[in-house]
């Protein structure tokens, strides 16, 4: 089989006439960990799944085939055969977009395959926040039936483990989600390009509006075994545990959702720019002379509290997790340690 034609990716064919709806696109590569939570915690907002699936020893692919056999109409599986280099390899870093061995190449083949007019990447361990989701969704749709073609971007909180039985959040970094976590319009100018280390979603030639959605999701990457670096190459992924386990910082989520540490997290990214970007009165001019947002980085520390607040936890989390209760787990998750022990990193791979 001739990889180059049977995988090519040709930008215009996304210029063709799609329905009304949303696409998750997915790329999988031994994502059994938490598959079956992220394809079920999202599917009731989604008109379908794509799940894109490469080089798979795990139980991914029978996952897969079981959920698509429960709702053929919503999922649909794509078998991709060439190699894929891994992100941050040298190979990946001396490959062309346009090579089917490429990440870039691997999204875009997914992305063609879109039978709706607006397209969302689902990555494997995404925990939807069902109720922050659903006010999304119903934006998106009603935008859309409008014709209105925006930029949503959205976050996801970072969690962690922090003891045996404990869950806390990745002090770190908390919250995930910039670059292509968005929904965009499907179109020849929205596709992913080759970057260093990682793929990229390049949309600069096309000036649309961007939204800030809030936050949508439970990111778990770091909850696997391998905390979420499995797919690396040996020396790659061990140098990825090794600093990640270094700037771990647990904090609990009781002591992540205070106020006192909501305003920690501002004065870590300036107090006198966050001010300026907030004040009601500096952010309307600002949006009046060029038609601009306050950063997302901004963005999602204004509205943190708001939507920490707005969560169901035990139905989102700690009941899909089968962690029990919140008010149970609080008690139980460790507190902040800016070093990790030998003891706290038998703890993390628990």
């Amino acid at each position: 089989m001739s990889f180059v034609r049977a995988y090519a990716f040709n930008a215009r064919s996304l210029d063709e006439p799609r329905k009304p709806g949303i696409s998750a696109l997915m790329r999988i590569r031994n994502g059994a960990d938490f598959l079956r939570l992220a394809i079920e915690s999202h599917l009731p907002y989604y008109d379908e799944i794509i799940a894109c699936y490469n080089d798979c020893s795990d139980a991914t692919e029978p996952i897969l085939r079981e959920l698509a056999s429960l709702h053929p109409d919503r999922i649909r599986l794509l078998p991709y055969l060439p190699k894929v280099h891994p992100p941050r390899s040298a190979e990946h870093n001396c490959t062309a977009t346009d090579s089917p061995h490429s990440l870039a190449n691997y999204y875009n083949y997914a992305l063609a395959q879109a039978r709706y007019s607006v397209a969302v990447k689902l990555d494997d361990d995404h925990l939807a926040i069902s109720g922050a989701l659903d006010t999304c969704v119903r934006r998106i749709r009603a935008d859309v039936a409008r014709g209105h073609r925006r930029l949503y971007t959205f976050s996801g909180l970072n969690l962690v483990r922090a003891g045996a039985a404990g869950l806390a959040v990745y002090g770190n970094e908390p919250l995930a989600g910039t670059g292509d976590i968005m929904y965009f319009p499907v179109c020849s100018k929205i596709y992913w390009r080759q970057a260093t280390d990682y793929e990229q979603l390049g949309f600069s030639e096309l000036r649309l509006q961007k939204e800030y959605m809030g936050l949508l999701y439970f990111h778990l990457k770091h909850l696997k075994p391998d905390f979420g670096f499995g797919n690396l190459g040996n020396s790659l992924r061990h140098r990825a545990e090794e600093s990640f386990l270094r700037t771990l910082d647990p904090v609990s989520l009781a002591e992540f959702c205070a106020d006192d540490y909501q305003q920690r997290l501002r004065r870590r990214h300036g107090q006198l720019e966050y001010w300026l970007r907030t004040n009601p009165l500096v952010r309307g001019l600002l949006f009046a002379l060029f038609d601009r947002h306050p950063p997302l980085r901004i963005l999602r520390l204004q509205e943190l509290p708001e939507h920490l607040a707005s969560i169901d936890w035990e139905r989102d989390l700690f009941g899909r997790l089968n962690l029990g209760s919140m008010s149970s787990l609080a008690r139980t998750v460790s507190p902040r340690r800016r070093t990790v022990s030998g003891e706290t990193l038998a703890d993390a791979r628990t």
